[in-house]
């Protein structure tokens, strides 16, 4: 799934030629790292599966982060929803391999509103979801936002376009596809990434809520990235 063939990765090494070779080095550890995994990688895509009373009694866990925290919502107007990561379902995040949970110093709290983070450490295949249960009472437009930061080392993301996505009442509402590089070349900035739009009309009844960023077709590695939350906002006019 990586650039260099092992073909490739057999040429003899020139001395004189440092950043070739180190590169070359590069892309061979990641090529052999990546055929130990396409196993796991394959099974999960085959479709997630619950764990056994046995296998939880016996201790297994999930390599994989299920949301299960609180959500936030605002009582100003407009109004605003915020999602923690904690409540984010996260592919591998529960591995340490490849994403770590982070506490937010005093100053990104204070610019993002959030007091947990998830550190992107490196990835191939990135799946990120939640889900929002709604009960409007006026018919109202809302925004999607992540928020999101960029290490200074981040890298990957040239070269593999996010996709974002948005469904409603179990039919999808919103796609689109963007290139995340223009954010990562300011790095150590909060950016409130768009992530999509739904509407919701008055009702008694909740409404479902899906959202999420997925890239999954290239073989490209990705890392260096701090997903600080969701905003969720109510789009005025």
């Amino acid at each position: 799934m990586f650039l260099l063939s092992y073909t490739t990765c057999s040429k003899p090494f020139q001395a004189a030629d440092y950043e070739y070779s180190y590169k070359l080095e590069f892309e061979c550890f990641f090529n052999s790292y990546q055929q130990s995994l396409k196993p796991q990688v394959q099974h999960f895509y085959q479709g997630k599966k619950e764990m056994t009373h046995e296998q939880k009694e016996a201790g297994y866990s999930s390599p994989h982060w299920k949301g299960d925290g609180p959500l936030e919502v605002g009582q100003e107007c407009p109004i605003l929803i915020k999602v923690p990561v904690k409540s984010l379902d996260i592919t591998w995040g529960n591995d340490a391999r490849f994403w770590q949970s982070i506490t937010l110093s005093d100053h990104d709290t204070r610019e993002t509103e959030f007091e947990q983070g998830m550190l992107l450490l490196q990835v191939n295949w990135i799946e990120v979801k939640g889900t929002l249960n709604i009960t409007p009472t006026k018919d109202t437009k809302y925004e999607i936002f992540y928020v999101v930061k960029f290490r200074v080392d981040a890298f990957g993301w040239h070269s593999a376009p996010i996709k974002f996505k948005v469904r409603h009442k179990g039919e999808e509402t919103h796609s689109h596809v963007m290139a995340l590089e223009s954010y990562r070349e300011k790095h150590d900035v909060w950016h409130e990434i768009p992530g999509g739009e739904f509407s919701v009309m008055a009702s008694k009844d909740p409404e479902l809520v899906e959202f999420g960023i997925f890239e999954v077709d290239s073989d490209w590695w990705k890392g260096g990235m701090v997903l600080g939350g969701v905003k969720i906002k109510e789009k005025s006019g």
